[in-house]
């Protein structure tokens, strides 16, 4: 047994312990702040259950379909742009099961297929499993809030958790037109809610595959910690500690290596009556690798990240930055300083409207492979509800990136137009 091998079994052993001996002392009490979560949860399930239209026995449903065309002037990510038509069916499944009054099941899954009418080389042998599709159970017990879950997705785009690239997270490849991969998460979440303070810790495992033979050396196992103390200092401020661990082995011993990293820090977050929300954090981030080369794998860094959203009667908006370090797709890491704006605004009745902009100042590090760059991003989207099931979005996006290695510049357009049809 490899040594990170032991040492999972060792976290794995000593968290499931001592969380049993923590949810049997919980059962043996009463609390007010059990109490206080139970119903809040109750009601949150009885207002998610009044959003599912069908119903076979105790199981909810909500099923959606959409067509979407897009055209692309750039379907390759390249500096030698290609055009192309995208054609995107997709069907949609929620369902929720109510267990009892406050425990249930989840599940969401959504798959589509992308249809390149002149590059049809790009055109997958697969269905996508959309980011988002997941089986979730909720658990309340006591002042224990459990959740477990499987999350899983079948994706082609260079983006991380998105369709269309909203994220700020990428796969920083050039002259790539898709990126097939399955990412498998499963694992667990608990929060113990003391009143004036709520202790959370989590755990998932993943899998990542790529099946496209190219990118195989990106293939991995990674177990994901995090951790945090939340301390209520008023009804809409709060303040603590949060941490993140992970450990990463990759099946191919080639320019990426095993490695663990750590980060750590205080956070705050507000909110306010005049419906601003604000989130920020920062601290000290690190990463040690196995075997590093070239020697500049490693490093001891900072990290911070700040959020405010605002809602008004018209609009609602939101500023989000920050500086992070992420697992690289070429070489080891990926650190990026970013600040993006979102805005949107349904006044309009049946309308909704909405935009971004985005800038990532980026350097992609660790090995024989080194990039810096700078990658921007905008969209806009005016969505219709012609209908009590029907809606039809208009969307532009726009992505431009500027490297300091040859080549590898690009810009992209992309429009789409989709209906959707939800039961």
């Amino acid at each position: 047994m490899k040594g990170a091998d032991r040492s999972r079994l060792l976290l794995a052993v000593w968290f499931g312990g001592a969380f049993a001996g923590n949810l049997a002392n919980a059962q043996d009490r009463e609390s007010l702040a059990g109490e206080s979560a139970a119903q809040a949860l109750k009601q949150s399930l009885e207002a998610e259950a009044a959003q599912y239209n069908l119903r076979y026995g105790p199981v909810r449903y909500r099923p959606g379909a959409t067509l979407g065309i897009s055209y692309t002037d750039n379907a390759f990510y390249s500096h030698d742009a290609r055009e192309d038509i995208l054609v995107r069916p997709e069907v949609k499944l929620a369902a929720l099961w109510p267990i009892s009054e406050m425990n249930a099941l989840r599940l969401t899954l959504g798959l589509s297929y992308e249809w390149y009418l002149k590059n049809t080389r790009l055109n997958g042998d697969l269905p996508l499993v959309n980011p988002g599709s997941e089986m979730t159970f909720y658990v309340f017990v006591g002042d224990f809030r459990i959740q477990v879950h499987e999350r899983f997705s079948y994706q082609e785009s260079l983006f991380f958790n998105t369709l269309s690239g909203d994220g700020e997270r990428f796969y920083n490849f050039n002259d790539v037109g898709t990126f097939a991969r399955l990412d498998n998460q499963v694992g667990f979440d608990v929060d113990w809610d003391l009143n004036k303070l709520v202790l959370s810790v989590g755990y998932n495992h993943e899998s990542f595959n790529s099946t496209t033979t190219s990118f195989e050396y990106l293939d991995r196992a990674s177990e994901w910690f995090t951790a945090s103390a939340s301390f209520s200092l008023g009804d809409k401020v709060h303040a603590g500690l949060e941490a993140e661990a992970s450990i990463h082995d990759y099946e191919q011993e080639g320019s990426l290596i095993d490695h663990w990293r750590m980060r750590v820090g205080p956070f705050l977050d507000i909110q306010t009556e005049q419906k601003i929300e604000l989130r920020a954090g920062g601290g000290f981030d690190t990463a040690k690798y196995d075997d590093s080369p070239a020697g500049n794998a490693d490093y001891d860094s900072y990290y911070f990240y700040g959020r405010i959203r605002q809602q008004t009667r018209l609009f609602t908006h939101s500023l989000t930055g920050g500086r992070e370090h992420f697992l690289g797709s070429n070489a080891n890491n990926l650190r990026t300083t970013y600040g993006r704006y979102t805005i949107s605004s349904s006044a309009i009745d049946h309308v909704e409207l909405g935009a971004n902009v985005s800038v990532n100042f980026a350097e992609e590090f660790g090995g024989s492979f080194t990039e810096d760059f700078t990658y921007y991003g905008a969209g806009l989207n005016v969505g219709w509800l012609f209908h009590k099931y029907w809606r039809s979005d208009l969307a532009y996006e726009f992505r431009l990136k500027e490297s300091e290695a040859a080549l590898r510049d690009f810009h992209r357009n992309r429009v789409t137009l989709s209906v959707t049809y939800t039961f």
